[in-house]
């Protein structure tokens, strides 16, 4: 079966980075700035969420995969990637667009595997992948793979000394579209330890203000998702988080991707 996305397991854009540097370290390449995505076509085993796994990169002809910059299955016994020889072209000559497409395709193969050993084709559409409105951004298995695309192909120590999109497009060889989402999602992680602790606080200050007094019969509506950390069914909003009075977590909107904190 093809599609243009697909429901998989939830993952936060912070899972999906750690895995992209998982990969990194297996294929050996921790600390390099510009990955040289066409040794893949040497490699014989990836890291994957599920173990190492056989693996095999093929070019393919151009007519194989008219509307797809790049395809991922599984063969039975090896996941697969499959790359059309303009792609690879675009690739050699430094292509950000092309080199993109490579991260993208190893996003599925290495946290996927579940829906592809189903038998599901994974492919990058030339036109661009459509997510269903009914499909959540952490869910959804293009998305994982584009964080995890721009993910694998920057160096996250490198790309924070840099003050635009632009400059880590250039340094790293991705689109300016890739590096656009990587900044985004940078510039979150650097803001959030302090962004967290003021809505602890405030998220602290509303919980004892709506508490039941000995005296009161005030009722707290919560929501009727479990919480994440606790599994008590004790979390109420704060603004635009939510948290738990039983353990105090916070969490970022549900559909978002982002959970606990």
């Amino acid at each position: 079966m093809s599609s243009d996305d697909f429901v998989v397991d939830p993952l936060r854009d912070a899972e999906v980075h750690e895995n992209a540097k998982r990969l990194r370290e297996f294929l050996g390449v921790p600390e390099v700035d510009r990955v040289e995505v066409l040794d893949l076509e040497k490699a014989t085993a990836i890291w994957t969420v599920k173990g190492v796994k056989p693996f095999r990169l093929d070019v393919v002809p151009d007519a194989a995969l008219p509307h797809d910059s790049g395809l991922t299955t599984y063969d039975g016994s090896r996941v697969v990637i499959q790359i059309p020889r303009r792609i690879r072209h675009g690739a050699f000559l430094g292509d950000g667009y092309s080199r993109f497409t490579f991260g993208h395709e190893l996003g599925h193969a290495t946290q996927h595997l579940d829906k592809l050993m189903l038998g599901a084709s994974m492919p990058r559409r030339r036109l661009g992948n459509v997510t269903p409105d009914w499909i959540p951004r952490f869910k959804s298995a293009e998305h994982q793979a584009m964080v995890f695309g721009a993910a694998f192909l920057i160096n996250n120590k490198t790309a924070r000394k840099f003050s635009s999109a632009d400059e880590v497009s250039v340094q790293f060889g991705v689109s300016l579209g890739a590096a656009r989402i990587y900044f985004e999602q940078m510039q979150k992680e650097i803001s959030r330890p302090a962004s967290s602790l003021r809505v602890l606080k405030i998220a602290k200050e509303i919980k004892a203000a709506i508490a039941p007094k000995a005296s009161s019969s005030v009722k707290i509506n919560f929501l009727s998702d479990p919480c994440l950390a606790c599994g008590q069914q004790t979390v109420f909003p704060v603004g635009h988080k939510f948290m738990c009075q039983a353990c105090d977590a916070v969490y970022d909107r549900f559909q978002d991707g982002d959970s606990v904190q």
